[in-house]
């Protein structure tokens, strides 16, 4: 590997997919005008930082979501009245 590439982060597939550097920060709000785009384009090589993708699970956490989505179809143990008793 050349040293003076960098290696690009698994996360940066996941803004990829959502439209890009420019495209996540209008989604996070994020002001362009203030480095806004430059910061998301940063976790090209960092990672999109936790704080961000717990605020935004939607974005950066879809299989989290969507396991949490299917575990609201659980049905009450067979047995149990309205009560749960």
């Amino acid at each position: 590997m050349n040293p003076n590439q960098t290696t690009v982060h698994p996360d940066w597939q996941i803004i990829e997919e959502l439209g890009g550097a420019t495209e996540v920060a209008k989604l996070l709000g994020y002001d362009k005008k203030r480095g806004g785009i430059q910061r998301v384009h940063n976790w090209r090589v960092r990672g999109v930082p936790s704080a961000v993708k717990v605020a935004h699970p939607g974005l950066f956490m879809k299989d989290v979501v969507s396991s949490l989505d299917a575990s609201d179809d659980a049905q009450p143990p067979v047995g149990c009245g309205e009560s749960g008793y």
